[in-house]
């Protein structure tokens, strides 16, 4: 069963471990043929790490909610090349800034859309080449700023004054290890993400996720009961439900006239998900009278 199984599973990601040796995992256990994840997280970050099994893979390139929530702590004091604590250290300051400064400086300059640059050990591309493997040999690289989008972002007051932990919600893109050496740079001082941990992605959650050992420890009937539908992530769609005559001509890549149907629909050149009962048929787009088919699912 589980090779044709298709749908999310909310991963926990722990410290330590990689984006890709979690997929390697579940494949090697449970024989899934196709696996996909929203975001890779750094192996230091942990969190949440949405993972898109068999058909669920088709939906990812639709997903139009790509908020991220981050809580991250910045040691003050330190920079590293590496942006958290696995890097060596290039700079030294001792300045703290108090709680005001950082109220003030988050509020003014790391709330709305801002320009960001990467850090030199990312998975960003330069003429082929990712920047980290630039980076570990010592090549000198310059990346390009990114516009991201910080909706909205706090800092505890801080028990200790060489710490201070943030809540972020932010875009699809955001590195956390530059907006901590930012956020540290606009104080004056100089910063590295400690620890970064994503509570939220999309609609899946911290606190309705599962570790690998958890599901791994499950067998193929009880893994299955973990799977959330893989339309969950596209709750930004509007849905429509057709007769089985019509899913049959969508799932053979034939264009339907939405005239033909008994109800009027109004989404013009928007994306729509289209189901037969429960079952999901295909995700098209509306233009004008038109339903055409842009993937389609075999579930």
């Amino acid at each position: 069963m589980n090779g044709n199984a298709s749908g999310w599973i909310n991963i926990y990601k722990e410290e330590g471990i990689t984006s890709l040796s979690i997929s390697k995992a579940l494949k090697k256990k449970f024989k899934f043929k196709k696996l996909g994840h929203l975001g890779t997280l750094d192996p230091l970050a942990e969190g949440v790490l949405p993972i898109a099994v068999g058909e669920a893979t088709k939906s990812i390139k639709f997903i139009t909610n790509n908020k991220k929530k981050y809580t991250f702590i910045i040691k003050w004091g330190e920079e590293t090349n590496t942006c958290d604590r696995e890097g060596k250290i290039i700079g030294k300051s001792k300045k703290r800034p108090s709680y005001e400064a950082i109220k003030f400086i988050i509020k003014k300059f790391f709330t709305g859309k801002i320009d960001q640059i990467p850090p030199m050990f990312s998975a960003v591309k330069i003429n082929g080449k990712r920047a980290y493997k630039l980076a570990r040999k010592d090549i000198d690289i310059k990346l390009k700023k990114k516009n991201i989008n910080i909706l909205n972002i706090e800092a505890d007051k801080p028990d200790d004054e060489n710490y201070c932990q943030f809540h972020v919600l932010c875009s699809k893109g955001t590195y956390v290890r530059s907006l901590a050496r930012d956020i540290a740079k606009k104080l004056g001082t100089v910063g590295f993400a400690y620890k970064i941990t994503r509570t939220a992605d999309n609609i899946f959650d911290i606190n309705n996720s599962y570790n690998l050992n958890q599901i791994l420890s499950l067998n193929s009937e009880e893994i299955f009961e973990k799977f959330m539908p893989i339309e969950c992530v596209l709750d930004e769609i509007n849905i429509i439900n057709l007769e089985n005559k019509y899913s049959e001509m969508l799932k053979n890549g034939m264009i339907i006239n939405s005239k033909l149907i008994n109800r009027e629909i109004r989404n013009d050149n928007k994306l729509i998900i289209v189901k037969n009962g429960d079952k999901l048929v295909s995700i098209a787009n509306l233009e004008k009278e038109f339903i055409i088919p842009r993937r389609n699912f075999n579930l």
